[in-house]
């Protein structure tokens, strides 16, 4: 073998690796975006596929926490899994052939709903809502951030940087 190829060869390789689009996907894991109406990035958050993030509220009428359950899909965006709350509610109604409801220890869990969002809008509300993010054991509280406000949650191959990210 020539001696320049026994150079080049090594860089080729070793740059491909580094650049490819499956390398780059190694390096830079999906991100769970949250922005707000203006189209600004309030928070990226990295995610791995597959993996569980949940939003947690007060439901304004009956004053009890209702849980939604949602994964991050490489392809399909955001997936709702389940959802679960103390009672059916103003606004908790069943999706008729999405899920199954379970009861259990007082909770009502709607399981089983795999259905793909891709992104969705949330209204934030006041302090006394609690609208927070669960993910990886901590909490990320939106009501305090952006009380009142729309914000969009989607999915995006990347680390995104920001001012709010994590």
């Amino acid at each position: 073998m020539p001696r320049c190829l026994k150079t080049v060869l090594p860089i080729a390789l070793i740059s491909y690796l580094l650049f490819s689009p499956v390398a780059a996907k190694a390096m830079h894991p999906l991100s769970l975006i949250i922005e707000k109406e203006d189209g600004v990035v309030l928070i990226s958050i990295p995610i791995e596929p597959g993996e569980f993030f949940t939003i947690r509220y007060i439901h304004s009428v009956d004053i009890s926490p209702v849980y939604e359950v949602f994964y991050a899909d490489e392809k399909r965006g955001i997936i709702i899994k389940e959802t679960y709350f103390k009672m059916f509610g103003a606004g908790m109604g069943h999706w008729p052939g999405r899920g199954r409801i379970v009861e259990k220890n007082g909770w009502i869990f709607i399981k089983d709903m795999n259905i793909a969002l891709g992104e969705f809008y949330l209204r934030i509300g006041a302090p006394s809502v609690d609208h927070a993010i669960l993910i990886r054991g901590e909490e990320i509280y939106l009501s305090r951030m952006t009380p009142g406000m729309r914000i969009r949650l989607y999915i995006k191959h990347g680390k995104i940087k920001n001012a709010g990210s994590r």
